[in-house]
């Protein structure tokens, strides 16, 4: 893997999880749930989460891929239990957890990312 097929990569992971919010958002607003955010929870579904599952063991080792990857698990299992209170009708707790852990988990994703493509370099 080339470093510039690495910094495509988490690049494209940030503008992809970016918007999830917009997508949770709307689901909590509305009640309901599209397919797509009933497999919210699962951090293997999405693209990123498949490249990251593909990399070779040694790059899954080094310790700013290891963090983006539990942090990419955690963002997902927040983004799970937002989907499931906007399934439930919960409205006002899946908004305010957006608007805190959510926000939280995705902040945490995103520079743990940043941080992975300045190590690349």
């Amino acid at each position: 893997m080339t470093q510039t097929d690495l910094s495509t990569k988490l690049n494209e992971a940030i503008g992809a999880h970016g918007a999830w919010k917009l997508r949770l958002r709307m689901a909590a607003q509305k009640g309901v749930s599209s397919e797509v955010i009933a497999n919210a929870g699962d951090c293997h579904v999405c693209d990123f989460g498949r490249w990251l599952d593909s990399l070779p063991s040694d790059v899954r080792a080094q310790p700013e891929a290891r963090q983006t990857i539990d942090l990419h698990a955690a963002f997902h299992t927040c983004a799970g239990q937002v989907a499931q209170m906007a399934v439930d009708g919960r409205k006002d707790k899946a908004l305010a957890m957006l608007d805190n852990e959510f926000a939280d988990a995705s902040n945490a994703l995103k520079n743990a990312v940043v941080k992975w493509k300045q190590v690349a370099k």
